[in-house]
């Protein structure tokens, strides 16, 4: 068996369609990275996130609807 841990990125925008009022959506990357930098800058430039102040990522259906 073999098992390996993958960093995440998850959208801390409001969103009032889901249940608890959190998009919750998760952003992370097919391969293992260092650290939550290199996701986070993978994530903008091949999949649209976004981060406009330290401590909120954004996901790109959320900066489309203008939930930031």
């Amino acid at each position: 068996m073999t098992a390996d841990a993958y960093l995440t990125v998850r959208c801390d925008a409001k969103d009032p369609e889901m249940p608890d009022g959190q998009c919750d959506r998760e952003g992370h990357w097919p391969v293992r990275v260092a650290n939550h930098t290199h996701l986070r800058r993978l994530l903008r430039t091949d999949r649209g996130w976004r981060r406009p102040k330290p401590g909120r990522d954004i996901c790109p259906d959320c900066w489309a609807a203008g939930r930031r």
